[in-house]
């Protein structure tokens, strides 16, 4: 249960339950501490069951910052690799419920929400990522929430493209769009956001003070080790930017 969380070692787990009737599973959270490490990231995936590149790489996240340790030497990470279990075992969007954890961040009535708020609450993030994948999308496209510094996104736009890979320019959500792959989020829109009550998970995070918070969407119409490629290649161009100055 979540009055039971512990932290384990090093590189161990905050270990957390999600619970429904007939069904439990655990909600790891996956602490990469690093001794002396300057800065703190923070991983996310597996919001949408149906999304399941993101979550895969996840996991491959953290087997490399478990066996190797000349990556991000100087960074400490949470990890959460699978935020909606129920939903990622029925290939499902929702949790149990029907809600959408992804617009609960301002109410928080799902436990998922809840959860998640009181593992990383109060806890300092120099830097953020939620991978989510987009089933009519055509092309790949990352989020960015009240940041007007554009060069790591446009810099990991560039490194798709150049992959060979379709970039997004039709999508829209409430009050925003694509701009050639890019959606830009201001903080007048997440405070717009939070009244209406459809808070997700990184307004949350970029008004709880996290200074640079990204969510990156790819196009489940590619094959899945694509998904997973991209996901990787988002995670490691905003990361080497961010966390090791290349955007400065």
């Amino acid at each position: 249960q979540h009055g039971g969380a512990r932290s384990i070692g090093v590189t161990g787990t905050v270990d957390v339950s999600v619970a429904w009737e007939g069904f439990e599973s655990p909600m790891w959270i996956v602490r990469a501490e690093r001794p002396g490490a300057a800065r703190r990231a923070l991983v996310v995936a597996g919001m949408h069951g149906n999304e399941p590149a993101g979550a895969s790489w996840a996991v491959e996240l953290v087997r490399q910052l478990a066996t190797d340790p000349s990556s991000f030497p100087d960074v400490s990470f949470d990890i959460v690799p699978l935020l909606n279990p129920w939903g990622w075992t029925r290939d499902v969007r929702y949790d149990r419920d029907g809600r959408d954890i992804n617009r609960d961040f301002a109410t928080f009535a799902t436990q998922e929400a809840r959860i998640f708020r009181d593992v990383v609450q109060g806890r300092r993030y120099d830097f953020a990522i939620d991978h989510h994948e987009d089933n009519s999308a055509k092309g790949f496209y990352v989020y960015q929430y009240a940041d007007r510094d554009t060069r790591p996104t446009r810099r990991l736009i560039d490194r798709v493209r150049g992959l060979g890979f379709p970039i997004e320019q039709d999508v829209s959500f409430v009050i925003l769009r694509t701009r050639d792959g890019l959606i830009r989020a201001p903080r007048w829109g997440l405070w717009y956001m939070k009244a209406s009550k459809r808070l997700s998970l990184t307004n949350w995070l970029r008004l709880e003070g996290i200074p640079r918070v990204f969510t990156v969407e790819t196009p489940t119409a590619l094959p899945m080790a694509d998904r997973i490629g991209l996901h990787r290649t988002a995670f490691t161009v905003l990361a080497v930017d961010v966390l090791q100055g290349g955007s400065r």
